[in-house]
């Protein structure tokens, strides 16, 4: 239950629907529902495979470059906390203009691989979250099984915000609370991030016990 939880929570922080709301929303902002629902099906698919193809091979990828779960930490770590604090440091302008204008000619398979699928709903720092959580299930029973389960979770979720991203965005309270929500949240993403570097430093004897 204690590993269900922990790979629920940083799996929500790096791929749960708070976080491609905004982007998706300002992103489609100019295009039709129905190429909206399109883009929302492609790219949850191609996200949904390129996790899976992560989960079950990454771990042959890592260990083709010798790298190490330390190392792999550490790197995350300090991904996931740069872009949090970019997060919270950067103005209210420029996190809505990131996403604000469609590709040249899009079409809603061009879209949906990039930027859509890829980093919107799937970032480096996701990535880097499946990889550390396969290449340590060979010491927790199960927990291979709970990476597959809450990815099929947290796509599922990412496809309905998309998919209903006009009525969700239309919702003023609902809005504010995500809005909210978010920001809490990108704290605790700071937080999580400080450990990940912390434990990893522990784990070589950097810094003690």
């Amino acid at each position: 239950m204690e590993h269900q939880s922990f790979i629920f929570t940083i799996f929500f922080l790096t791929f749960g629907p708070l976080r491609i709301i905004g982007p998706y929303a300002q992103l489609t902002k100019k295009v039709t529902p129905e190429f909206k629902k399109k883009v929302a099906i492609k790219a949850s698919l191609i996200a949904l495979g390129i996790c899976l193809y992560i989960a079950f091979f990454g771990e042959r990828i890592v260990s083709k470059y010798r790298i190490s779960v330390d190392a792999l930490t550490i790197a995350a770590g300090m991904v996931l906390l740069i872009s949090s604090l970019l997060t919270i440091f950067s103005s209210k302008e420029s996190k809505s203009s990131i996403y604000s204008d469609l590709p040249l000619n899009p079409t809603t398979t061009k879209l949906a691989i990039s930027p859509v699928a890829s980093p919107i709903v799937v970032p480096p720092i996701g990535i880097a979250v499946i990889w550390i959580s396969i290449m340590v299930s060979p010491n927790h029973p199960g927990m291979q099984s709970i990476v597959i389960e809450t990815i099929l979770i947290m796509m599922s979720l990412d496809f309905l915000v998309m998919f209903f991203i006009d009525q969700i965005t239309k919702i003023s309270i609902l809005m504010l609370f995500f809005l909210i929500l978010g920001d809490a949240l990108v704290f605790l993403q700071v937080a999580l991030a400080d450990e990940m570097i912390i434990s990893a430093f522990r784990h070589l004897r950097i810094i003690p016990r």
